[in-house]
């Protein structure tokens, strides 16, 4: 049976698993931050180092805490990726990402509990998807004015404006009309009532798919509540065009493999319709945006580990009782 490498399972979960590396290597060294890093993104500051790797040491102590990891681990190591094919791809698209979302918003609570630290500062800018645009200009203003002072300040600050410009929170989604996966004409508009979840994917796309099994659950716990989910693929890779032919069968292909059930449509579907892609300046995959029921954006992410989407869900169609 050959080792697994976690990290090689959290970046790379459907080429499959790498055959060097220690298991407690994989456990304690993926998620630490590096000092290389964080000091490249410090060099135009003058700062006290012995302050910065103190203050890298606690982080990377919080991040380092095993929650799960080593029996997840012991889980895929147990499996015979041929033999346990479906267990093992249904293994490694859920629990590893779980994790390591897990550990991001440890990152995202270090911020929160440490505002003159210049670590916390490094990871605003490195942990930048686990925030909307609203969310992140209001961690930003919670920093320390000493940190804000600083040059390396000046990236996170560009790259909330940069997202506070990206459809603007507020305005009204633009309609489009598209044939769905079974070839049913769908329109945005039709949806208005439910909350939905806008999910800009393709098949080409790893991260995408690695957020299918999450999508799934927050689906069958709120599709009954007035939650709907529409899925755009771009199948037009590196902006480079794909003949229609072959990215309908790419795309009918990941939706059944990924056994996600809900509206899809192609965004070149060959009708020389608008470009919902260039229309919502998604340029990023995957990219979500969450519509209120006038069809008005709440809110848009670009990382598959970002939780404020579920959790403006769960604010507004409420609890789900469990089992």
């Amino acid at each position: 049976m050959k080792k697994i490498l976690l990290s090689c399972l959290l970046l790379l979960p459907f080429i499959g698993f790498c055959q060097q590396g220690e298991t407690k290597d994989a456990i304690s060294g993926y998620y630490d931050l590096k000092q290389a890093d964080v000091m490249a993104f410090l060099s135009k500051d003058s700062v006290d180092k012995g302050e910065v790797m103190r203050d890298l040491t606690v982080l990377n102590a919080i991040l380092s805490k095993d929650i799960g990891e080593a029996a997840l681990v012991k889980e895929i190591s147990a499996l015979d990726r041929v033999r346990d094919s479906v267990a093992f791809y249904n293994l490694v698209t859920t629990k590893p990402g779980e994790l390591y979302r897990q550990k991001r918003i440890m990152k995202q609570q270090f911020v929160k509990d440490h505002p003159d630290s210049f670590i916390s500062l490094y990871a605003l800018e490195e942990n930048n998807g686990m925030y909307s645009a609203d969310s992140y200009a209001v961690a930003y203003e919670k920093l320390s004015d000493r940190l804000k002072r600083t040059h390396a300040a000046q990236s996170i600050r560009d790259r909330i404006a940069a997202l506070k410009k990206l459809t603007p929170i507020g305005t009204s989604a633009q309609d489009f009309t598209r044939k769905d996966q079974n070839g049913k004409t769908v329109r945005l508009s039709d949806y208005k009532g439910k909350l939905v979840i806008l999910d800009f994917w393709g098949s080409w796309c790893g991260a995408c798919r690695q957020s299918h099994p999450h999508l799934k659950q927050l689906y069958a716990a709120y599709k009954n509540r007035g939650l709907e989910i529409i899925a755009i693929a771009n199948e037009n890779v590196h902006g480079q065009k794909t003949p229609l032919s072959k990215s309908k069968a790419a795309w009918l292909a990941a939706i059944k493999k990924d056994d996600v059930n809900w509206v899809h449509v192609l965004n070149d579907e060959g009708t020389g319709d608008m470009d919902i892609v260039k229309a919502y300046q998604v340029n990023a995959y995957p990219t979500k945006f969450l519509l209120d029921r006038d069809g008005k954006i709440l809110l848009r992410i670009e990382d598959i580990q970002n939780v404020e989407i579920d959790e403006l869900v769960k604010s507004i169609l409420g609890n789900v009782p469990k089992d």
